[in-house]
């Protein structure tokens, strides 16, 4: 599934995929030209965390805690080794999740969605 995540802080975002129905690899490179590989898993009760050490030293682990049905978008929040606080979404239709949510949150959002999604 596509995946895009986004330091909210900095703006710095991320563009990537991951693999698997219940675990895989997941990989996603930053606009700042860094690249993450890690792994995803899910546990009961319908959570998901992954691990992902980058080439420019950081490292960091993800929880995702919610599934959007409609657009079947997981959502989630997680840390870098540097303090940095990054949230994220993966699925197979991110657009359409990005375009029907709550215009107050998107307003919050410091990267846009239509620089994080691959057109």
């Amino acid at each position: 599934s596509p995946l895009v995540a986004c330091i909210e802080e900095t703006g710095e975002y991320f563009r990537g995929v991951s693999y698997g129905q219940d675990a895989g690899p997941v990989q996603a490179n930053s606009v700042t030209g860094a690249v993450c590989t890690g792994t995803w898993s899910r546990v009961p009760p319908g959570i998901g965390i992954a691990e992902v050490t980058c080439d420019d030293g950081r490292s960091g682990s993800s929880v995702y805690t919610w599934f959007e049905p409609e657009s079947g978008t997981a959502v989630g929040d997680g840390q870098f080794s540097d303090g940095a606080q990054a949230r994220f979404w993966a699925g197979n239709n991110l657009e359409r999740y990005f375009r029907e949510i709550d215009p107050r949150e998107r307003q919050r959002m410091t990267c846009q969605p239509e620089d994080m999604l691959l057109s």
